[in-house]
């Protein structure tokens, strides 16, 4: 199985909220979508967390 990248943990957050907002989603599957989207949001926290210390690190050793 690929690694999820940022650019496709954003497009599966962004397809979410477009079926949320057109009301696609059955009741029934509400509360796994709004898990699946909780767990995208904090993948895409982390992985931008994680590479603004990698830039911290790269300007600071430049220094």
């Amino acid at each position: 199985m690929d690694e999820l990248t940022y650019e496709q943990a954003l497009k599966d957050l962004a397809e979410i909220v477009t079926q949320l907002e057109k009301k696609e989603i059955k009741i029934d599957q509400l509360s796994e979508k709004v898990a699946k989207a909780k767990s995208l949001v904090d993948f895409c926290r982390k992985k931008l967390e994680q590479t603004e210390a990698e830039i911290k690190k790269i300007i600071d050793d430049d220094e």
